[in-house]
């Protein structure tokens, strides 16, 4: 591989358990360290942290540290953190779930984020026994004033409870960067439903909220329709996009509980992927999202993604109103259903079809912009001073014709009266340069530009 950094991996299996290592290694020379090591289900307890902090003490390249599925409680932790302090300056990725570590342990980390944790960017803890007190002693670090940089946080399968998730929802009104939080299956019933979206109302960095499985219902499902109706959430800028994934699976939310969601879903424009399987709903629930689809008009944001998987009291009835409804929607990319009806095939390829053409016009919104500004150079340009005495072909036509032909170019009418507007008037003035096809599609798609670039990311994935 010549003088290059060589990347080797070993890797060991037996009942179940397995270590992972990825080593980088200097052709000729003595190996420089490890930047990845997954210990998972070997039965790691607090004794064998001792040895394994003293190995990671001489890790300065490890960049993800997995112990999932193991025996470590707060003793073991205690054990590591030095060394990690020490030797593991470049660490990122931290996965303890599916220890022993309960509040006590998550204290620990929690000190050791302040005094050395400053680049971890993902931590997972989940099913730790980790309860309202644990939640407490990490929400209290995660605020500016102590600068961290973590992005993803995994409390699932934890005890937290309402007063944990109210923890969690006032640290929410200061932090800065989280990206991902992960809260299911913590009891957290609707008074910690409530207080969780009442500090979210203030947070504009938090693009992934996972809270299933947690005995909701349709009293804390009004809190999230607050949320959604919220000013923050109104007009999407690049920046500050609010909330775009949200998980409500294995909720009892009921018919009520969707009606109430999908009130909120009516006029919110960031969240573009809603999960709701197992929420018990009926097809007088169904109704109520089938109306939010139809409510999604040719240009204006709405949901890109849907599920509603294991819902069993589903109809073959709601399913045609689904495709039905479908038809009006041009941004619905992907819907998950579970058809379990004589006939299902039938009801299912009209939905496939409409997703089809969706997916056409996505393609449509990101390729139409750039088409008529490079065809536009052409045609719009001003050849007044050419050498030529007489202006012949295209350039014989009036200029009004010239622009009509352009517009022409947006066979499925995709984009809006002013974002032809603008791409032409990119068109004609010699003196726009762009870089990057992004920023080109930005200066023509103005504040749609976020949205599409969502929908081209749900095509591609």
């Amino acid at each position: 591989m010549g003088l290059g950094a060589r990347h080797q991996m070993t890797q060991s299996r037996h009942t179940g358990s397995h270590a992972l290592v990825h080593c980088a290694q200097a052709d000729n020379m003595a190996p420089m360290g490890l930047y990845a090591l997954e210990l998972c289900q070997l039965g790691l307890s607090d004794k064998k942290c001792a040895w394994l902090g003293s190995v990671l003490e001489t890790q300065p390249y490890l960049q993800l540290l997995s112990l999932r599925d193991n025996h470590i409680g707060h003793t073991g932790i205690r054990r590591l953190i030095s060394p990690l302090a020490r030797g593991c300056r470049k660490l990122s990725v931290l996965d303890l779930s599916g220890n022993m570590l309960q509040s006590q342990g998550v204290r620990i980390l929690a000190q050791f984020l302040v005094t050395s944790g400053q680049g971890l960017e993902t931590l997972d803890v989940s099913s730790n026994g980790v309860t309202a007190i644990g939640a407490r002693d990490l929400a209290n670090v995660l605020v500016p004033e102590f600068n961290l940089s973590l992005k993803h946080l995994n409390l699932s399968m934890n005890q937290l409870e309402g007063s944990g998730c109210e923890a969690m929802g006032r640290m929410l009104v200061q932090n800065q960067t989280l990206e991902v939080l992960t809260l299911s299956q913590n009891n957290m019933f609707d008074n910690g439903c409530q207080a969780l979206f009442f500090g979210l109302e203030s947070n504009t960095t938090l693009k992934s909220l996972d809270i299933s499985g947690n005995f909701i219902s349709h009293v804390g499902a009004r809190s999230i329709q607050t949320y959604l109706q919220s000013s923050s959430t109104q007009t999407p800028t690049d920046n500050q996009p609010g909330l775009q994934s949200l998980n409500v699976s294995a909720n009892s939310l009921g018919d009520e509980g969707i009606d109430v969601l999908c009130g909120g879903l009516s006029t919110n424009r960031h969240l573009i992927d809603l999960i709701a399987n197992n929420v018990d709903v009926t097809d007088n629930g169904m109704q109520h999202v089938c109306k939010v689809l139809k409510a999604g008009a040719v240009n204006t944001p709405s949901l890109l993604t849907l599920s509603l998987r294991h819902n069993y009291r589903l109809t073959r009835n709601s399913y045609a109103q689904l495709a039905e409804a479908s038809k009006a929607n041009h941004n619905i990319l992907r819907i998950a259903a579970d058809l379990q009806f004589e006939g299902w095939d039938e009801v299912w390829t009209k939905v496939e079809m409409i997703l089809i053409r969706n997916t056409v016009y996505a393609m449509e919104r990101y390729r139409v912009p750039l088409l008529m500004v490079a065809r536009g150079r052409i045609l719009l340009r001003d050849i007044t001073h050419s050498t030529s005495a007489n202006s012949t072909g295209i350039y014989s036509l009036p200029i009004e014709l010239r622009r009509m032909i352009l517009i022409a170019l947006d066979k499925h009418s995709v984009l809006t009266r002013t974002q032809h507007i603008s791409a032409l008037n990119i068109a004609c003035n010699p003196a726009n340069h762009f870089s990057t096809k992004q920023e080109l599609l930005a200066a023509v798609l103005a504040n749609d530009y976020a949205f599409v670039h969502e929908m081209i990311k749900t095509v591609h994935s």
